[in-house]
């Protein structure tokens, strides 16, 4: 305790939170309801026929925890050793993220926010990408396409809800951007954690809870997809999932109380004048960012089989597929089907030795899309509805089709998007061919 100045409040609230939580435990285990341990830990009703299961109670109890460490880390005081920031930048920041981790607080009373909640929401957060703009000029290079990202993100998401309330269909459809909103905060989210991570005011505890905001509800998404069929099970840690949004509040959090003292690197950075240099970014950027569309527009996580399944296909093609594993193909359309590419891409960008793996990559996955499209077209069949290379009507993958069968793009989207960034990644390797010795 003595590492924070005044930590008795957080004490008291996530003491009491905590202690709520246990009971609420006990109760959903001896009383066979879950309700009351369900609305503590998820702040909503719990479903009429939710049974009171020990895994079931587990993870609701996981989900509260996170939230009490949410608690504990948002109301413990300043770490002994840091001064409170000087500049009037900074100081704009720290209450633009402790306006944005109080704003979480009605999550608690309010599950599924109002219109007017989610403006508010989205002014608070532009505030945050505002005020992060300074800090980010001086460790990174493009600040300008940070602030650009993050604000667009949030007029896409105010504009979206506003047109929504008016019911002007055809104007949210343009405002969402076709999830411009997503990629917009990725672009910032990244960048402010290399800023950080370059920044000697923040710890790598920090940096590192940032990161998992990004990473875990995806993860967690993937991860509960094998419990697709395991019923009630299914659907408490379905709903637990958003637990995760957990994290970001701490990053908020830990990022406003550490944000004191000097930066490591005051010095601003100074863009360079070369149009050269702009243009190379911004092709670079194009690379990675092409083949995050179509799974953004995408309504499924996987690649081709949404549309093609074994059925499909020609009789030779369709017994090659039924060959290879499930879990391997489940793999491999997972990761194209939520952008693995780009990681890659990424990757490439930096490695030459992983040049030829990435174009590969990229090359097999247009072909892939495009040749099961084609393949089967040419049976003149129907879309079908599903999960895997599998009989739709199989019963053991019952669940996955429920939950699976709704409208995707075409493969060739992803096609498309592997072609674009193919190009631009073999224009990349011969500059740095014909300038071996430039940076990256």
């Amino acid at each position: 305790m003595r590492r924070y100045r005044s930590p008795l409040p957080a004490v008291i609230v996530t003491g009491g939170y905590t202690a709520a939580l246990v009971v609420a435990a006990v109760l959903a285990l001896t009383g066979r309801d879950i309700g009351f341990l369900w609305r503590l830990s998820l702040f909503v009703e719990a479903d009429e026929d939710a049974a009171a299961t020990w895994p079931s109670v587990l993870i609701l109890v996981v989900a509260g925890g996170l939230w009490a460490w949410a608690l504990w880390q948002s109301l413990r005081s300043l770490p002994y050793g840091k001064t409170l920031p000087a500049d009037p930048e900074t100081r704009a920041l720290r209450r633009a993220l402790y306006a944005a981790v109080a704003f979480w607080a009605f999550y608690a009373v309010m599950p599924i926010w109002p219109w007017w909640a989610v403006l508010l929401d989205a002014l608070v957060t532009s505030a945050v990408v505002v005020w992060f703009h300074p800090v980010l000029r001086r460790t990174v290079r493009h600040a300008d396409l940070a602030v650009t990202a993050g604000l667009l993100a949030q007029v896409s998401v105010a504009a979206t809800e506003v047109f929504d309330v008016l019911d002007w269909r055809a104007a949210e459809r343009a405002a969402a951007l076709g999830g411009f909103a997503g990629v917009g905060t990725l672009v910032w989210s990244v960048l402010v954690l290399v800023a950080q991570w370059r920044d000697g005011r923040w710890g790598r505890a920090t940096v590192w809870y940032g990161i998992a905001s990004l990473v875990v509800p995806d993860a967690l998404l993937i991860g509960g997809m094998p419990l697709g069929g395991a019923g009630d099970l299914y659907d408490v840690y379905d709903e637990a999932t958003s637990a995760a949004s957990a994290l970001f509040v701490i990053w908020l959090a830990r990022s406003a109380h550490e944000l004191g003292g000097a930066p490591s690197r005051p010095v601003p950075y100074v863009p360079s004048a070369d149009r050269g240099a702009t243009l190379l970014v911004v092709a670079r950027l194009t690379a990675c960012l092409v083949l995050l569309l179509p799974p953004l527009a995408n309504r499924h996580p996987a690649w081709i089989s949404p549309h093609v399944s074994i059925e499909r296909l020609p009789d030779a093609v369709g017994d090659v597929a039924g060959a290879v594993s499930p879990a391997f193909w489940h793999a491999l359309e997972l990761f194209v089907g939520i952008g693995g590419l780009s990681v890659l891409v990424l990757v490439a960008l930096h490695r030459r030795a992983v040049f030829w793996s990435a174009m590969s990559g990229l090359l097999l996955t247009a072909l892939g899309g495009l040749a099961a499209v084609t393949l089967a077209g040419r049976r003149g069949l129907g879309l079908p509805i599903g999960w895997g290379l599998s009989r739709p009507d199989d019963v053991d993958l019952h669940a996955m089709v429920v939950t699976f069968s709704r409208p995707a793009v075409s493969p060739l989207w992803f096609t498309a998007a592997c072609l674009v960034s193919a190009v631009l990644l073999w224009s990349e390797r011969h500059r740095r061919l014909a300038t071996p010795r430039g940076r990256m």
